[in-house]
């Protein structure tokens, strides 16, 4: 099994750090080819609107997004949460393949970049928020799986799981055992 991890911009390394520490094959995703070979993805955090730029003239986005809905493992982390959102970047949608609404940026600026203790899934973990985007609202097909305090920064829908923060910075023993179960079970995530 090997998962692609969108390689346009953004906090890639780390989570194919993330993938060598539980042996788990990689492979950088930057061209459209790029997703044949693949059975999972990570779209990591970063600049959305720096990565939307830099597809803007492939098929990139259009390939992920037929991937994604084919029932692939996915898994989105801050920028990456805003990607698989209903949202409207620069006049272009993202790829809207989860029923939520974030608002970007909205936990505050690089300089008010926080580590904070989160509830997620039957552990919790401290891990950091930067710049993280915030979500508002999902549909009732898309499920909360990760707290901070009562606020939900976690959610999930099938074979996606979109997060506000970035677990991949820490790497601590929980997230990378959820990790290796939701890349070879995706929607059976829970079930370890």
């Amino acid at each position: 099994m090997r998962t692609g991890i969108l390689a346009l911009q953004g906090s890639f390394y780390e989570h194919a750090e993330s993938l060598k520490l539980i042996n788990h094959d990689y492979v950088f995703v930057r061209n459209p080819e790029d997703i044949n070979n693949i059975d999972s993805i990570i779209l990591p955090g970063g600049e959305t609107t720096s990565m939307i730029k830099i597809q803007e003239n492939n098929t990139l986005f259009e390939n992920i997004k037929e991937f994604i809905q084919s029932g692939a493992p996915t898994l989105g982390t801050c920028a990456g949460l805003i990607l698989l959102s209903k949202q409207t970047i620069l006049g272009r949608n993202t790829l809207n393949v989860i029923d939520s609404e974030v608002e970007r940026n909205s936990y505050g600026r690089q300089n008010q970049s926080f580590e904070a203790q989160v509830k997620f899934e039957n552990f919790t973990g401290n891990y950091c928020f930067i710049r993280a985007p915030k979500i508002l609202s999902y549909e009732s097909t898309v499920e909360p799986i990760a707290y901070l305090d009562k606020e939900i920064v976690g959610i999930k829908h099938e074979n996606i799981v979109g997060l506000s923060f970035h677990p991949e910075l820490t790497n601590d023993n929980n997230y990378l055992k959820w990790l290796k179960v939701f890349l070879k079970k995706g929607s059976n995530v829970g079930a370890f």
